[in-house]
């Protein structure tokens, strides 16, 4: 726990994005223990989530960045899995603390951010055209579903039009007109696929069919031109033209995360549709690409 939580308590941290980490071990750590009900993975959690809780600001920032470079890079990115995180781990652990440390980060968003006077345009407020600081998309859709509390799902429309004005990535509005993922904001795939899964999220919650048929527009582009034989897609984590699938190292093929996200969204277009053919992809990556993507030793 040290290391990961070493960007909270001496900040900044070593590198721009280490705020990331606690989120996404405990996303995985309580998906893990959900399924296994592993003693040992129990306490790891137990200990991060108390030691990360304590590295929680007043104002409830919960990123690794100096007060003056808010806001800049990578951290409403790593608030999204400061979020996601907590909110895995409260929902198989029902610790209350750890829901409360997720809305009051999220409560810091809500007030930084909007398009009303006074407020911050959440899409300059990170990388590759607002799709990484608008992929907090998902767990704000959770949090009103955990919460009820409507303006997290105020904040969920703000992204949805943000993503829309100058600044943002014109995510739903270039699917609509072109079909084609890489002409959503810089096409950064891993980011892009983050947000999908804040959209399909929002679909479950409000039914609105544009959102759905969006998704599986960019899904059938995805799987007709861009995705490798082995279930992966990207060219140095970046969609690529049609059929361009280069394949060296020195081509960075197949970012891990990419592979990671493309297969979660996979699954929850599965349970929100019921069609096999996203169980097919789901199969073709982890088989494929995800597993051979680890190392045999050591995981």
């Amino acid at each position: 726990s040290a290391i990961l939580l070493s960007g909270f308590r001496k900040r900044p941290g070593s590198q721009t994005w280490i705020g990331e980490h606690v989120g996404k071990f405990l996303f995985s750590a309580s998906k893990t223990y959900q399924y296994t009900h592993d003693a040992r993975i129990k306490h790891l959690m137990d200990d991060m989530v108390r030691k990360y809780i304590v590295c929680q600001m007043p104002d409830g920032y919960l990123g690794t960045y100096l007060e003056k470079d808010r806001w800049t890079e990578w951290d409403v990115w790593a608030h999204k899995y400061a979020i996601i995180g907590l909110l895995n781990y409260y929902s198989v652990t029902g610790y209350q603390p750890a829901l409360q440390t997720a809305q009051r980060a999220a409560d810091l968003i809500c007030r930084t951010f909007g398009d009303t006077p006074g407020k911050r345009d959440l899409m300059v407020a990170g990388e590759h055209v607002g799709l990484a600081p608008g992929s907090i998309l998902e767990p704000m859709v959770d949090l009103y579903r955990y919460t009820g509390d409507t303006k997290y799902l105020d904040f969920c429309h703000y992204i949805l039009r943000a993503f829309e004005k100058p600044s943002g990535p014109k995510l739903i509005s270039q699917l609509e007109k072109y079909g084609d993922v890489t002409k959503v904001g810089d096409a950064k795939a891993y980011e892009m696929l983050s947000c999908f899964l804040g959209i399909l999220k929002y679909y479950k919650l409000t039914g609105d069919e544009k959102y759905l048929h969006a998704l599986q527009t960019a899904w059938t582009d995805i799987t007709t031109h861009r995705l490798y034989i082995t279930g992966t897609a990207s060219d140095h984590e970046i969609f690529v033209s049609n059929g361009v699938l280069k394949a060296t190292n020195k081509d960075d093929m197949g970012e891990g995360c990419v592979t990671v996200t493309w297969t979660q969204f996979n699954l929850s277009m599965l349970q929100t549709t019921g069609e096999v053919k996203y169980a097919d992809e789901i199969e073709r990556s982890v088989y494929n690409h995800l597993l051979a993507a680890e190392s045999p030793q050591t995981g």
